[in-house]
């Protein structure tokens, strides 16, 4: 008898330490998930805040229309040498010329006399550089180089700039190397013996747009446009500033990236991130049955509670010669409520309609292809949706 019990309990003994050891196992993982999402170095929030900058509507932009000329490295170029001539087709003479002269100096620390550049010219592609400004009388001149669509640095390129200019008899208060974000410096590789000194004597690396007060859609291009008396110009300012900060921000969430795959590769989290990546995608068939469970027991006045693709639907409720229908659908980021008579999907005969003021609550929905539907928000809302069944059921159940 007793070899008999110890024979019983020895399978139940094994059953009891397997559960033990699956508990223990889900509750390291739902703890490493949690150590994810919690981790302060985790960047999912800064990099959906940068989404929506990258995704920014810059409206009716003639820019835009054109972007297969806005990825050509001269086509900024062309618009700062436009913009900065002083006898340019703006019509604003060296209002702008000063200003980006003033904002060198003021953001980005320039050492450049106003006065040296009185009669400057601005001219595009002189010697290969990509926009000179320069003054015959003070024999002054500012080296821009365009890189704001990320072309490569040329072998020598900036040394080799800076010597044309010496040689052309102008001394050189600045070399302007533009980037669209960032303010890595040009690539020294292969320059001579005190050719990196010389350049960075008169260095200045900008940044097209990082929202900050120094970038130069802030420093000079805002400031141009509020300053314009040409409606033309004003226009354009303000349109190609658009496009900087739409090019701009959708390199902004590169360095969040280079984080993050730090913390994958590196913090040994790879696999982490691909559980979390299968969990989020069953979430929405998740909340679809959570709504199901949550009514599967009370789908009055409603006969059939059924998951269907990517919703929740309650059927079966026949009243005169309507068959009504509410339906839950569950998309990423919002759940869509409606509301029908399946015997009139096209809503022509109004019985859904008609039921909804008998309930009063017509006002809460918008009709469209004879659905009643109204919008909750996922996760904020997710709440608020399942008392908003609860209390469509109650008073539709008194009405039938």
């Amino acid at each position: 008898m007793n070899d008999a019990s110890t024979l019983l309990e020895m399978p139940l003994a094994c059953e009891v330490a397997l559960l033990q050891r699956i508990e223990a196992f889900n509750e390291n993982a739902v703890h490493t998930v949690k150590g994810f999402l919690c981790d302060e170095t985790f960047l999912a929030a800064k990099y959906n805040a940068n989404l929506k900058k990258r995704n920014v509507d810059i409206g009716f932009n003639l820019f835009e229309l054109i972007s297969d000329h806005y990825y050509r490295e001269t086509f900024h170029s062309d618009i700062l040498n436009a913009l900065l001539d002083p006898v340019g087709k703006h019509q604003e003479r060296d209002k702008y010329l000063r200003l980006f002269l003033e904002y060198l100096c003021l953001q980005h620390g320039a050492k450049i006399d106003l006065t040296d550049y009185s009669n400057a010219e601005v001219v595009k592609e002189a010697g290969r550089i990509d926009v000179l400004i320069k003054d015959e009388t003070s024999k002054r001149a500012i080296i821009i180089e365009n890189k704001i669509n990320d072309a490569t640095d040329q072998p020598r390129q900036l040394p080799g700039y800076l010597k044309k200019v010496i040689d052309w008899g102008y001394v050189c208060d600045a070399i302007i190397y533009l980037r669209l974000n960032g303010y890595t410096p040009p690539d020294m590789t292969g320059w001579k013996d005190g050719e990196p000194e010389q350049v960075n004597a008169h260095l200045k690396v900008i940044c097209a747009y990082d929202e900050t007060e120094g970038d130069l859609l802030n420093g000079w291009i805002v400031k141009c446009e509020m300053i314009s008396t040409n409606p033309d110009a004003k226009h354009i300012l303000r349109q190609y500033g658009g496009i900087i900060k739409k090019l701009g921000g959708n390199i902004m969430n590169k360095p969040i990236m280079e984080e993050f795959y730090k913390i994958i590769v590196e913090g040994g989290k790879y696999k982490t991130a691909l559980a979390l990546k299968e969990m989020l995608d069953d979430l929405t068939s998740y909340r679809v049955q959570r709504i199901i469970d949550k009514f599967k027991s009370d789908a009055d006045p409603f006969h059939r509670l059924m998951p269907y693709q990517n919703g929740a639907l309650f059927q079966n409720l026949i009243f005169g010669e309507a068959d009504f229908e509410m339906s839950v659908w569950v998309e990423d980021d919002v759940y869509w409520f409606f509301f029908l008579d399946r015997n009139d999907r096209e809503g022509s005969k109004g019985r859904a309609k008609a039921m909804l003021q008998k309930m009063g609550c017509l006002d809460e929905y918008t009709y469209k292809d004879g659905h009643f539907g109204k919008g909750f928000q996922f996760p904020s809302q997710d709440n608020d949706l399942i008392e908003h069944i609860r209390a469509f059921k109650e008073k539709l159940g008194k009405v039938v």
